[in-house]
C-alpha cells in the first residue's frame, strides 16, 4: 500500500470515529484543550476592594493569601467569558487551605470535587500543603495535585493562571478516544452515578 493510500485510510478511519461519536466527541476535544490552563483578568465588581497574592505548586506548597469575590474575564473550568470568580485561599508552604470557583460549578467534574462530593452545591474547601495533607483528612481531588496555580489581585483588578501540564497529554490522546483523565462527557455521567451510590451507601450518607 503506497503512502497516499495509507493516509487516505487514516483519514477515513478518523472521519468514521468522529461521525460515530457525534458532536460530543468534538465538544470533549475542545473542553480537553480548555483544561490545559485557566487564565483571565480578575475584577472586583463592587466598591470594597479585594486582595490576592497566592501561588501553589501541585497543592503541596501553598504560599500567600487571597480573598476575592468578583468576576474573571477569560476561561476557567471549561468556560469562556465574563465568569463569576471566587477565591479564598491561604498557605504557609507546608500548611494551607483552598476554596475557589470559576463560572458555573459542576460537582461531576473531577477537577472540582472528590468522588464523595458529587452532591456538593458549591466549591468545597480543601486542605493544602504537605504537612496538612498528612495530618488532616480533607484532601483535594487527585487532579488538583497535577496543577500549578498563581495569581495576584490588588484592589479591583488582577491576573489568575492555573497550568495543568498533564492535560496536554489528555488533549492529544483524546483524539484517539482515550480519556486518561476521566473527564469526557460520558465519564462525567458515570462518575456522578458512582459518586451518588458511594454517598448513599456511606453511614449517614442519605442525610448529607
Amino acid at each position: 500500500m503506497n503512502t497516499a493510500r495509507k493516509w487516505l485510510l487514516v483519514a477515513a478511519l478518523a472521519t468514521f470515529v468522529v461521525i460515530q461519536s457525534g458532536c460530543a466527541y468534538m465538544g470533549d476535544r475542545g473542553r480537553d484543550f480548555l483544561d490545559i490552563t485557566d487564565f483571565g483578568i480578575t475584577v472586583t465588581d463592587k466598591a470594597q476592594p479585594d486582595f490576592g497574592l497566592y501561588l501553589d505548586f501541585f497543592n503541596v506548597t501553598p504560599l500567600g493569601y487571597s480573598t476575592i469575590d468578583g468576576k474573571m474575564l477569560g476561561w476557567g473550568n471549561r468556560q469562556i467569558g465574563w465568569l463569576d470568580y471566587h477565591e479564598h485561599n491561604w498557605g504557609a508552604l507546608a500548611w494551607g487551605s483552598e476554596q475557589q470557583g470559576t463560572g458555573e460549578f459542576d460537582p461531576r467534574d473531577p477537577h472540582q470535587t472528590r468522588l464523595d462530593q458529587v452532591d456538593a452545591k458549591e466549591p468545597p474547601r480543601f486542605d493544602a500543603g504537605v504537612a496538612r495533607l498528612i495530618a488532616e483528612d480533607n484532601p483535594p481531588p487527585l487532579l488538583q495535585h497535577m496543577q500549578c496555580e498563581r495569581g495576584i489581585h490588588l484592589g479591583w483588578i488582577g491576573v489568575h493562571l492555573t497550568f495543568r501540564p498533564f492535560e496536554t497529554i489528555d488533549f492529544l490522546l483524546g483524539w484517539t478516544t482515550l480519556d486518561v483523565m476521566g473527564d469526557d462527557t460520558k465519564n462525567l455521567e458515570k462518575r456522578a452515578e458512582k459518586g451518588a451510590n458511594l454517598i448513599k451507601n456511606k453511614p449517614g450518607g442519605t442525610e448529607r
